[in-house]
């Protein structure tokens, strides 16, 4: 299970910010980006969990669930997309990305913990 008080990747814009060369600042990009992939990685399994037991839901729950569960499939991809992109432009100014990541995954957070209230913890390792 992800821990949810993770508060993200790590390798924070500080110390991208802080990069005397290029080719420093495309290294530790790819090291931040490396850190999202992580925890998206480690939040797809804890999702996978909500996807199969959202499928085992009866027909009343499951329509509860139906806004979270595709809020939770589009954050992932934007995440993935903004990564994969982050990886290729190399921007000056790290900052606005990173909390624009660290938002999304907080709303990842959210809306699992939603998810949690209709299908109950124990349904899925929790």
């Amino acid at each position: 299970m992800v821990n949810m008080d993770y508060p993200g990747p790590g390798f924070g814009c500080s110390a991208i910010d802080g990069c005397t060369t290029e080719e420093a600042k495309k290294v530790a990009i790819k090291a931040y980006c490396k850190g999202v992939e992580g925890e998206l990685s480690a939040w797809k399994a804890t999702l996978y969990d909500v996807m199969v037991g959202f499928l085992d839901l009866g027909d009343k729950d499951r329509g509860k669930l139906v806004d979270t569960v595709a809020e939770i499939k589009a954050l992932v991809r934007e995440i993935e997309s903004k990564t994969s992109q982050l990886e290729g432009e190399c921007p000056l100014d790290m900052a606005p990305i990173e909390k624009e990541l660290g938002d999304k995954i907080n709303q990842v957070r959210v809306h699992y913990s939603k998810a949690l209230e209709v299908m109950g913890s124990g349904s899925f390792g929790g």
